[in-house]
């Protein structure tokens, strides 16, 4: 990380434009660019392990706290870190940013001992009724249904528990919204026995300091919960790789009839929605999860259910976190529960209109290359007909950063209420107040998932509006790429993510209204060949999935050859002073080499050796090392650049490509 705090200063502000200190902040990069590199290892041979070999020397992942440790969790915890300092010693600027430093000491001074958070936590709760645990023989199990409990909380606080039910853009009409009943995103329990060994003992622990369990009981009542919790998991399966493969739109009338002896789904929804706003058609992801979820609970005893429901509606309002780590917590917590507006006022404090315009600069440029591509005669395996579609959507892609420069802050948090003092119900204002926004969509325009709420520190495509978004918390300085630094890491890192979601426009061929049969069998006789490569790859002593689709490789291939040829044409186009600059003295290397280099290392990571094959099968992703092996060893230039030797691992003899 960039060591900003050796600058000099004046007044007690660094002065970063002196050229001492630009000198300091490229030696610093280069330290840290060095610290990664294991110089023992031939780039040819496994540039990875070259590139990243000591990454876990310097953020090891750790059992009890980061399994894994990558770039851009480094990369959010910078964010993090500014956040921590405005809510901790910074001057707010209005009263909405003063809402969120009165949230954060909120937490802060939060104490599960207290007898008023006691009081607060246990209100949460017996609105809907009493732990059957802790009522004992008192606990009448008629009264309590659990699709009205959970639909209640939903409608309250936009808990979703067991089931979930969303309001977004029609997945096939971005004109129109739709109600999805979707699977909870609380079953996020893991596959691993050693987690869900220490899952088991962390529920038990808070069963104690919450709810005053004895040890045994804890244990018990622990072990019930998770289980029920896994077997919901293991009942979602998927039909396919994409999203649309698991969507079925029912009638509401036919999925009332199909599930009326679990449920009544006309009711659920109404309570959820309001009962004037229950649409008369909605979506239904993976029918399998819906059927194995209703006959699981079907068997589970009602103490059981009423247990997990209830244990589940608490867990926003846990304060499980060691003293020593409570402000980073309660940074967490504060980004969390005013994301938009977080993300705009820190990004305010460093924002730079010369960075915003190198942003759409290079964007500008990666598009035009790929324009090209597609105009030409490189791609000459995709028709006329689909390339000219290709074309018109290209031209129509946008570039947003997303700042939220328009967002209504007034309308998102002017009514809520935050107390200094009261965390809880702070935490349940915001919760409600976001219920109702989400449930006021019905009656709005349709909107794209808000991309806050999907990432925030990595780009991301939206299909439906055909718009890629960057995240502000990506723009922090000195990080991946800066003015001062040689231009080779700007185009390896912004330029390739760029490249990459750009891509994602065109990586598939499931829209029959552009990809015409031709360039459909061209594309699936390309994709075979990613399919194969990738699947050869071992993590964790196992091969990577099977994945049919190969979308994320496909944009990594294509992304870092778009970033290499915008690269070069701007190396081509330099004078020899401005050349000069870009290598960096301390690192043996040209400014080509410097650009794979620093391509590798956004992808360093670490991860705990027991839970690789889980975090392989649990992202569309493949796994950091072979983002950089797979996308390089089918990239020629990169052969040629380290001058790697036809026989060398990284440069094989046949190579996948598509574009």
């Amino acid at each position: 990380m960039p060591i900003s705090t050796a600058l000099p200063t004046d007044n007690a502000t660094d002065d970063l434009t002196t050229e001492y200190a630009k000198r300091i902040i490229r030696q610093s990069k280069v330290a840290e660019m060095k610290a990664m590199l294991d110089p023992n290892i031939a780039p040819c041979d496994d540039f990875y392990s070259y590139a990243c070999g000591n990454w876990h020397r310097q953020n090891p992942a750790q059992l009890l706290r980061d399994i894994m440790t990558d770039t851009f969790q480094v990369i959010s915890k910078g964010f993090d870190r500014r956040l921590q300092r405005l809510m901790q010693v910074g001057k707010m600027k209005s009263r909405l940013e003063e809402k969120v430093q009165d949230f954060y000491k909120s937490c802060y001074q939060s104490d599960r001992n207290d007898v008023h958070y006691k009081l607060a936590f246990r209100n949460i709760y017996r609105e809907y009724g009493e732990f059957p645990v802790l009522a004992g023989d008192e606990w009448n199990s008629s009264d309590f249904s659990w699709w009205r409990t959970v639909a209640q909380i939903q409608h309250k606080y936009g808990k979703s528990i067991i089931f979930d039910v969303k309001i977004m853009q029609d997945i096939k009409n971005n004109t129109i919204n739709r109600v999805y009943l979707m699977p909870s995103d609380d079953e996020k329990f893991s596959k691993s026995d050693i987690l869900n060994i220490l899952e088991n003992a962390e529920v038990a622990e808070n069963l104690e300091n919450y709810l005053g369990l004895s040890v045994h009981l804890a244990r018990r009542t622990s072990k019930q919960l998770n289980e029920l919790a896994r077997t919901l998991m293991e009942g979602l399966t998927s039909n396919g790789d994409a999203i649309e493969d698991d969507l079925m739109l029912y009638t509401v009338s036919e999925l009332q009839e199909k599930y009326s002896s679990h449920l009544n789904i006309t009711e659920f929804l109404g309570i959820i929605l309001g009962q004037d706003n229950v649409p008369e058609h909605i979506y239904v992801y993976g029918n399998n999860y819906v059927n194995n979820t209703l006959m699981t609970l079907q068997d589970t005893p009602s103490s059981t259910l009423a247990n997990y429901v209830l244990w589940q509606l608490t867990q926003d309002y846990l304060l499980n976190v060691p003293d020593n780590q409570l402000t980073k917590w309660c940074t967490v917590k504060s980004r969390k529960y005013f994301d938009k507006l977080v993300d705009h006022m820190i990004y305010e404090r460093y924002r730079s209109a010369e960075t915003e315009t190198e942003v759409h600069n290079i964007w500008g440029e990666i598009r035009s290359i790929f324009r090209q591509h597609l105009t030409g005669d490189k791609l000459d395996w995709i028709s006329n007909k689909t390339r000219t579609m290709a074309v018109e959507k290209l031209d129509q892609m946008k570039l947003f950063i997303n700042a939220y420069d328009n967002e209504n802050f007034e309308a998102l948090y002017g009514n809520v209420t935050v107390d200094k003092l009261n965390y809880v119900g702070n935490v349940q204002q915001l919760l409600m107040a976001q219920a109702k926004r989400h449930r006021d969509r019905l009656h709005k325009s349709p909107a794209a998932p808000d991309a806050t709420s999907i990432t925030t520190y990595t780009p991301a495509y939206n299909i439906m509006d055909n718009v890629i978004t960057i995240p502000v918390a990506l723009l922090q300085p000195h990080y991946l790429w800066d003015s001062k630094y040689p231009q080779a890491l700007k185009y390896a890192t912004l330029g390739f993510l760029l490249g990459h979601e750009m891509i994602h426009g065109f990586d598939n061929d499931d829209d029959e209204t552009w990809w015409d049969q031709k360039s459909r069998y061209e594309f699936e006789e390309k994709r075979k060949c990613f399919q194969a490569q990738y699947h050869e790859y071992k993590y964790g002593g196992t091969q990577l999935p099977h994945n049919s689709q190969q979308v994320e490789n496909i944009a990594d291939n294509a992304g870092i050859k778009l970033a290499y040829i915008a690269y070069q044409r701007w190396l081509e186009q330099q004078p020899p002073e401005t050349v000069q600059q870009e290598t960096l003295s301390g690192l043996e290397m040209n400014s080509r080499q410097l650009f794979f280099v620093a391509y590798a290392q956004l992808w360093c990571d670490d991860v705990q050796s027991m839970f690789k094959s889980t975090v392989a099968a649990s992202d569309d992703h493949a796994p950091g090392m072979y983002r950089v092996i797979g996308s390089l060893s089918n990239f020629q230039e990169f052969s040629w650049v380290f001058n790697c030797s036809q026989q060398a691992r990284m440069d094989p003899e046949f190579k996948c490509a598509i574009y």
